[in-house]
């Protein structure tokens, strides 16, 4: 199942599938609004989750992560009060 949620400066998929073992997996990309993406990243532990919805969460978060990055590196820095 996926899901896509917006983020600051685009959005966020989210994937989650179920294990043999009955735990939940997820991974995220984010994805910028000019429509580049990064790759897919695993948000689950070695464990896994024992819910889909607490695998959506861990994505979620991690993908806001993600484009928290993504927001820091494409902002101008700021003027310097010293030029």
């Amino acid at each position: 199942m996926s899901l896509t949620v917006q983020a600051g400066r685009g959005w966020v998929d989210v994937r989650t599938k179920r294990r043999s073992d009955k735990r939940w997996d997820c991974e995220c990309r984010f994805v910028s609004p000019n429509g580049k993406c990064s790759s897919w990243v695993s948000a689950a532990s070695a464990e896994g989750y024992v819910s889909r919805d607490l695998a959506f969460s861990a994505g979620v978060l991690l993908g806001r992560e993600l484009a928290a990055r993504y927001a820091a590196r494409v902002q101008p820095a700021p003027p310097s009060m010293y030029q």
